[in-house]
């Protein structure tokens, strides 16, 4: 997966990647908080390494369905409890849902953590 970092005109880390998903719940959801970024690659590390076959990430936005081969990202639908409570001319949209190999997470996650680092 394709990515690059930078930061905003405030300081703040943000996130760009190929699969559009992953850039926002980097920049949004986990941002600078290293506890989160450090229990994430822990998560990982069990995967690759057996330890653990399935995890369920959820963070403020997002959700991740984590697996020994591959990582599947949903957006969390937020503000209205269904769909008849949207206001009027407002369509429904399904959540956004987009994947990357569980390898592909964890080279975003370790380059995520040394830029938060600097």
């Amino acid at each position: 997966m394709d990515y690059q970092f930078f930061r905003d005109e405030g300081s703040t880390p943000v996130a760009s990647c190929e699969i559009a998903a992953f850039g926002d719940w980097l920049s949004h959801d986990i941002g600078n908080d290293k506890a989160k970024v450090d229990e994430l690659i822990a998560i990982v590390d069990s995967l690759l390494s057996a330890e653990k076959k399935h995890v369920e990430f959820v963070s403020k936005d997002y959700r991740l369905q984590l697996n020994q081969d591959e990582v599947e990202i949903a957006a969390l639908f937020i503000g209205f409890a269904d769909e008849d409570a949207l206001p009027e001319g407002t369509e429904f949209e399904d959540p956004l849902l987009e994947g990357c190999g569980l390898d592909d997470l964890h080279h975003l996650l370790l380059a995520w953590q040394e830029f938060i680092q600097e």
